[in-house]
């Protein structure tokens, strides 16, 4: 594959993971990821390497961008802005992207308790026993977290996070793979993922807005394993030119899709794929294939991508392209791509180097 590779952001004290692209309406792209501090000589259980530790709950963690005005080329670290910080008993995660018509930016975001007091801890688990139940063996305790952050100056300033509260359903609800995909009819859709019952395996959905995100209403459920033995999570969802909605989701190992003729209401032909890797980032190409990116975490570690040419009926396995098999461990990917202006791909992801660095990384290649 004719291939290169890029550092789109990288700090010797932080650890920048989880990115997405997105294209703005005055042709600037912007990445944003999640940034964690490094830590040394500290005793909680983390992810080490060269002497040094971070952790995926940090609440010393906080959502970053930086923009690119040549097409990707190069990232100025002087376009680097904070986004949202985490405060003292927070984590913040998974933060997704979108400009939407009226070119306002929108980030949709969520954030964790890290290591809650006891007194707090038995609070959050009565409102959420399974949660906080499964979450607790991992030293941290999570509850319904979404959060919103607006940006009206083409994301050079932020406004305060706003809470989304999720009134019609019971959901510890947790962001997706996605920004807000906004409908013909100007309805916004938000792919999520989480559990109902005590002991339901994770579920994806999507909720929807009629007022510009204020409130959120009338979920669907994408996927759901009534026998609880597969997880549905980290949702991924694309509007394609045909009027389809096509979702990709993390399951184990493979990933599963489903897709929507009918604006989300009913979703269909669940079946698994034959992409082994996760979590999964769909993006419709100018030519009308979809490219499906992914993390590919067993050796050789790395990160890939499938393309099909019939909306995600079916899925070129045989011509898989490795965009990069050359990670040192497993902690990498979580991809985003999008589109250049010369037809070639700019596919970005989290990767570290001899160093042991974790930086956003990005490779331009020819689909």
């Amino acid at each position: 594959m004719n291939a290169e590779n890029l550092v789109v952001h990288k700090s010797a004290d932080y650890h920048c993971a989880f990115p997405h692209i997105i294209r703005l309406q005055n042709g600037d792209l912007v990445t944003l990821f999640r940034e964690a501090p490094i830590h040394l000589g500290t005793s909680r259980t983390g992810n080490w390497i060269h002497g040094k530790s971070h952790f995926h709950r940090d609440p010393g963690s906080r959502n970053a961008l930086v923009r690119s005005t040549d097409d990707g080329r190069t990232w100025n670290p002087d376009s680097h802005v904070m986004v949202y910080a985490s405060d003292e008993v927070h984590d913040v995660n998974m933060g997704m992207i979108s400009q939407l018509p009226s070119g306002e930016l929108m980030i949709n975001t969520m954030h964790f308790f890290v290591d809650p007091p006891e007194q707090q801890f038995a609070e959050l688990r009565t409102r959420r026993t399974h949660s906080a139940a499964m979450d607790r063996r991992f030293g941290i305790s999570a509850f319904d977290s979404l959060l919103f952050m607006r940006s009206a100056d083409q994301g050079r300033t932020w406004g305060e996070p706003e809470p989304v509260y999720l009134p019609s359903l019971d959901y510890d609800s947790h962001s997706g793979k996605n920004g807000v995909v906004v409908l013909p009819d100007g309805t916004w859709l938000l792919p999520l993922h989480g559990s109902c019952a005590a002991g339901e395996s994770a579920r994806s959905f999507v909720v929807r807005s009629r007022d510009e995100g204020r409130t959120w209403v009338e979920p669907s459920v994408i996927a759901l394993d009534l026998k609880r033995s597969i997880e549905f999570s980290e949702p991924a969802m694309v509007l394609l030119p045909s009027g389809r909605l096509l979702a990709m989701m993390r399951s184990e190992n493979y990933l599963n899709q489903a897709f929507s003729t009918d604006g989300g209401w009913v979703w269909q032909g669940l079946k698994r794929t034959p992409m082994w890797g996760f979590p999964p980032h769909l993006l419709p190409l100018a030519d009308g294939r979809v490219l499906c990116t992914y993390g590919y975490r067993r050796e050789p570690f790395g990160v890939r991508a499938v393309l099909s040419t019939d909306e995600g009926e079916t899925w070129d396995i045989e011509n898989e392209i490795i965009i990069r098999g050359d990670g040192l461990h497993r902690d990498l990917g979580y991809p985003a791509s999008i589109q250049l202006q010369d037809g070639r791909v700019l596919s970005i992801y989290y990767f570290s180097g001899e160093d042991g660095i974790r930086h956003i990384a990005g490779t331009i290649h020819t689909v």
